[in-house]
């Protein structure tokens, strides 16, 4: 089968950050900035493996973009 491994390219988005402040304030998850939202660490098998994600965390709520 063979081919390169599917790799995802992680990098830290202002917008993603911004949301992430967003939802610490409010004390909620969820923004619409965000293709998905947590509150502690994301779960790592939600995650594409193959695309760029953009990341953005304040405090224990993160902002995951793609």
């Amino acid at each position: 089968m063979g081919g390169e491994p599917a790799t995802t390219t992680w990098y830290t988005s202002s917008v993603a950050v911004a949301a992430a402040r967003r939802m610490a304030a409010a004390g909620t998850v969820g923004d619409p900035a965000c293709s998905m939202a947590a509150v502690g660490r994301p779960d790592p098998g939600l995650v594409p493996r193959s695309s760029r994600i953009g990341i953005g965390h304040h405090g224990g709520y993160w902002c995951l973009i793609r």
